[in-house]
Parts: structure tokens; sequence; C-alpha cells
């Protein structure tokens, strides 16, 4: 768990020695399996929060698979992994964030819990002098989390120890929890999954109702089309004088009741190419309107 950017993805990579897990966002939980050093491992990958976000302005959809995360290796995990870049700040904002977005898994989540740095690469001293020097805010998180942290370069996949040394402490973890899983209470796992559930068919309907609003506009459309054809020939003024086959032109034409010999006259004194003129008359014309314009000017 931790929020967006910190490189859950990677680390879960890393842990598992392969490309497993998409480096693209997810809005839901990533489960992947794999064997690592001959143990069988189950890394699922909860979705982030915002990193200044308070719990509060996360989305309940982010609340929701935040909680559902430890239900997908039943009966819970053994260790929660809290991943912090170690480059970056960690603010007041920061741990109230990560505070509160842990709390909703409950207060026993906090003795299942490493802090897990990445960003190792970056790290030019010790861990530890590391922790001391961001101050209150980091050091409270480490003391809340049992002393349990651990330092990876996720850019350094090759070395195995970084790895090996993870999973010692995981050890060391389950010990500490006399082998126990961290389980959280069903009632508020079947409130999450009720809700869900109920989310997911409301998005189906509304799925439902948008492909049927489509399809009527589309057959609407498809109706229309030859009440559009017959409009726009019946319309079109040069179709209509043009025309030698005697038919009169559409009583609702827009030309239909202009006299051809008026209108032939009020082009030639507005300087305009006469609707009768052939191709050549007309670009004559409008080349010798702006020769003249031309010679207006120089003089």
């Amino acid at each position: 768990m931790g929020y967006k950017t910190v490189g859950k993805s990677s680390t879960g990579n890393t842990i598992l020695g392969r490309e497993e897990f998409d480096l693209k966002r997810s809005a839901q939980c990533v489960r992947r399996h794999g064997e690592v050093a001959d143990r069988h491992i189950t890394v699922i990958e909860a979705p982030g929060w915002w990193k200044c976000y308070a719990v509060e302005d996360s989305p309940e959809i982010l609340k929701q698979e935040i909680l559902l995360s430890v239900s997908l290796c039943p009966p819970g995990p053994h260790v929660v992994l809290l991943i912090i870049r170690v480059n970056i700040k960690f603010k007041e904002s920061e741990r109230k964030a990560v505070q509160g977005h842990l709390d909703l898994l409950g207060e026993r989540v906090w003795s299942h819990t490493i802090v897990l740095f990445t960003c190792g690469d970056y790290l030019d001293t010790s861990i530890e002098r590391h922790i001391e020097s961001e101050g209150q805010d980091l050091q409270w998180l480490v003391d809340k989390c049992g002393n349990r942290y651990h330092v990876l370069n996720n850019r350094n996949r090759s070395d195995d120890t970084q790895i090996k040394e993870l999973l010692e402490k995981i050890e060391e973890t389950v010990a500490q929890n006399n082998g126990c899983h961290f389980e959280i209470d069903r009632n508020i796992l079947q409130k999450v999954e009720e809700r869900k559930r109920a989310e997911e068919e409301r998005a189906e309907e509304r799925m439902e109702r948008m492909q049927e609003r489509r399809e009527n506009i589309r057959s609407q459309m498809m109706r229309g089309v030859g009440k559009f054809d017959t409009w726009s020939v019946g319309s079109s003024a040069y179709g209509s004088f043009g025309s030698h086959s005697g038919e009169s032109s559409r009583s609702d034409s827009p030309f239909s009741s202009v006299d051809g010999s008026n209108l032939q006259k009020g082009s030639k004194s507005m300087g305009l190419p006469s609707p009768y003129m052939s191709g050549d008359e007309r670009s004559d014309t409008m080349s010798v309107g702006s020769c003249a314009e031309s010679e207006e000017d120089s003089s």
C-alpha cells in the first residue's frame, strides 16, 4: 500500500523477480503469485491515494478497494508493506494521509505493517540516519510500525540480497504476531462487498441506458437521411435555374419567385458573376474586375 507514484508496482515486480504488475495506474486491487527463495508468495497491490489527501477526501471506491485488498489472500496477509519514497520529504500532511488510510483496516493493522522505503539508490547515508534527519513525522510512522522497515532499490533487481533480507523481516513480523495472519472484521468486509456489488449493478444499468439512447439517436438519424437529401435538391437555386427539362422549381425555394433576368442584371451591377455564365465567362469577369480595382488603386 501507499500513495500514487510511490513505486508499488515496481516493488511487486522486484519481489517476484519478473514483470507481473503493470506500471500503469489501476483503480482496483491487483493480485499476483510467484515462487521466491523456495517460498510461494502472493503479492497484492492496492490502489494508491493522493499523496497529501486526507482519507476524508479520497473517493469511496478507493477506500473500498483498500478494505477488499486484505480479503484477496484469505484468511488475510501476513504483512502489509507500506511503501514510502526515500527521496521525498515526509511531512505532516503525508503522515496524516498514511495514518488515515491504514486506519480504515483497524488498529491491529499496524502490528503487521513494515515500512518499505523505495528509491534506495538515492540514499547517500544509512537508513537509520535518514529516519532521524527527516523529523518527527517519519519517526512516528516507523515507531507506529514497531520499528520495522526495509530499503529497496527497484533499479537493481539482480541484487537478491535485498529481497532475502525483506523475507527475513517478514518472517520476524509473522513470529511477533504468533504466526497469525492479519484479518479484518468480517462484518465490515461484508458491508463493503455489498456496496461494491450495488455500485457495479448501477454502473451496468447506466451503461445499458446509454447504449439504448445511442441506438435511438442512430435510428432517428438513419430515418432522417432521405428527408435531408430531398430538401437539399429542392433548395438548390442553381439547379432550378440551370435546368433545361422545363420543370418548375419548388414553391418553397428561396429563388422560386425571382425573375432570372433581374437576377442577372443585379449580378452585373454588383460586379458578381452571373449564374447563367459559363465557367470561363465567370473567371474572366472576376479577373477583369480585380484588374480594374488595381488600376484605380494605382491612379
